[in-house]
Order: structure tokens, then sequence, then C-alpha cells
């Protein structure tokens, strides 16, 4: 059976086990969320000699050369030392800044970061408000901005925006590296975007739209939002503005009541076209059938899942 050593203590696991699971059922302080290799909530550090590189896909070549690697996608098949994260020493320092209430029940979060931080519009970051209470959010800010912005569902049950309500301003947390494979790439400049959201799923695709007419994109850009909870879409007046600004934009500003209703009447904006979706995983398959019958081929799809835990 492997030996796996952290500190001190050794953990003997049968061959093929998930290392999430048997780090969480040793009781070990390890962060999780949406065990799919994508909120990099999961962290650990391999210090011993294993090739352990099918459990790092996603993260930084930094983060690579490192050794840090996803607990919840790594087998363990051999004996492993490992370091767990600790987000006080091995992660960025921010500040809180500002804290909003917009409509939808969303929480408008701007961080400031202790260096600045190359990423790219559309990504997303975990951030640790303690070293056991850490969630991954996508940035609803630009690169070269001074703070870090997002976008978070206000739910009741949500561990972590009750325990964020209850910061005060000044408040250090602490934020990973940034990951996510959804964000504008220049050669798209001449070909027609179709952006679609639920909730906030809008926070990384109005990146996306800004970054790409920053980047002087001349194809249309059709930005589709549906909204529950009866109310406006939390961003509205930016966007209208925006779309003042630039006349290849086009809002479809819609309430969450009406999706299936608009997924009929979808169509694609132009030759070449590319669709990016963000949102829940539900919602993303739904679009998938009416962006096929609109002519969308799945090539031209591009998606990213908000997977997480319930709270």
């Amino acid at each position: 059976m492997p030996d796996i050593q952290i500190k001190d203590r050794h953990l003997q696991v049968a061959s093929g086990s998930n290392l999430l699971d048997a780090l969480r059922q040793a009781d070990l302080p390890i962060n999780w969320s949406c065990r799919a290799g994508q909120c990099h909530s999961c962290l650990v550090q391999n210090r011993g000699f294993a090739d352990l590189s099918a459990a790092q896909r996603g993260l930084s070549p930094e983060q690579q050369a490192d050794g840090w690697l996803l607990a919840c996608q790594c087998r363990v098949e051999q004996d492993l030392q490992l370091h767990l994260h600790d987000p006080t020493r091995d992660s960025l320092p921010a500040t809180i800044e500002r804290l909003e209430a917009l409509p939808g029940m969303v929480i408008r979060l701007r961080l400031r970061p202790a260096r600045v931080m190359r990423y790219k519009a559309g990504q997303h970051l975990v951030i640790w408000l303690t070293p056991q209470l850490a969630r991954t959010f996508s940035l609803a800010s630009l690169p070269g901005e001074p703070l870090l912005e997002f976008h978070l569902q206000d739910r009741e049950d949500s561990t972590f925006c009750r325990a964020l309500r209850k910061l005060p301003l000044g408040t250090t947390c602490h934020i990973g590296a940034p990951a996510g494979h959804l964000n504008y790439d220049p050669a798209w400049h001449d070909q027609p975007l179709l952006l679609l959201s639920a909730g906030t799923g809008l926070a990384p695709l109005q990146a996306i739209a800004r970054s790409a007419l920053a980047a002087g994109h001349s194809a249309p850009i059709e930005l589709w939002h549906w909204q529950a909870h009866g109310e406006p879409c939390y961003l509205q007046s930016a966007l209208e503005a925006l779309a003042e600004q630039h006349p290849q934009l086009q809002l479809q500003l819609r309430p969450r009541s009406e999706l299936d209703t608009d997924l009929g009447r979808l169509k694609s904006p132009g030759r070449g076209a590319l669709a990016l979706i963000c949102g829940s995983p539900t919602f993303i398959e739904l679009l998938r059938k009416p962006l096929f019958m609109a002519g969308l081929a799945g090539r031209q799809i591009l998606d990213e899942a908000f997977l997480s835990r319930s709270n």
C-alpha cells in the first residue's frame, strides 16, 4: 500500500485511491470545491520524486515547476511526500477594498493584491478568506486595473458570503494564481462573438467583451444575459453605457423566465462566429442544442461551468 508522508505523519492508502479523498478521510486541512480540476482550491505540493504531472493540468508553469498539483485529480499509485497548501504562506495577500450590494442578490467584491497580478480577462482564481474557507470566482476586472473585481451570488446558504459580509474593509485575504481557458484571443478580432450567461456568469463574459472592444474587435459582439429573482440585469446601466460607446456591441438583457423562449430564437451573429457560455452545468447543457440548431459546430462553442460546493 502506498505511503503518504505529510510532515511527520504517514498515511497508508489503497493503491489507486483519490488523493483528495484520502486526505479528507484523514481529517487533514485540505480545501476543495469542484472536484473537477477547475477551481484549484485543493492544492498540494509534491516534494518527492513521483511523477504526478497528470494532476497538474491547468496549473501555471510556475506552479508546475514548484511541484504543485490538484489533489482531486491525483491517483495515489506510489509513495508520496507532500506539503499541504497554506494560503498565508503560499498565496498572494490581497486587501478587501470594497463590498457593494448589486441587484439580483449579487455582491461586488474588489481586492487590492499585494503586487501586480498578470491575468487574462475571463480567468478565475481562488480566494481564501481563512486557511479553512476558500472558493473560486471569475475575474470581472481587466488586466491593468488597480483592483481585482469579482461578482458573488449572495445566497442565504453561502458560508463564504456570510463570512465575507462580517469582515471589515481592509481585511487581508489570500488569492491563488489565475487559471481558466475562457479568455479573449486577439486572433478573434474579425469573428462575431456570441456571449451567453446566467447569474454571475456575466462577470467573466462582460470582462471578455470589454477586453475585445479595447483591443479593437471589429466584428459584432452579441451579449445575452438571463437574470433571475425578477430583477433587471445587475450590470445593466454599465453595459448600456458600454454599448452606446461601441455600436457593434448588442445587448440582450433578459429575465430568466424567458430563457426557454429566447433559446428558440438564438441565431448565429455571422460566419465564423464563436459562442462563449458561462453559468451552471445545467445552463450550459441547456444551450448546446439551440446553438447547434443555430448553426454553430462544437468547435465554435467554448464554455466554462461554475462548479462548486453548495455553500
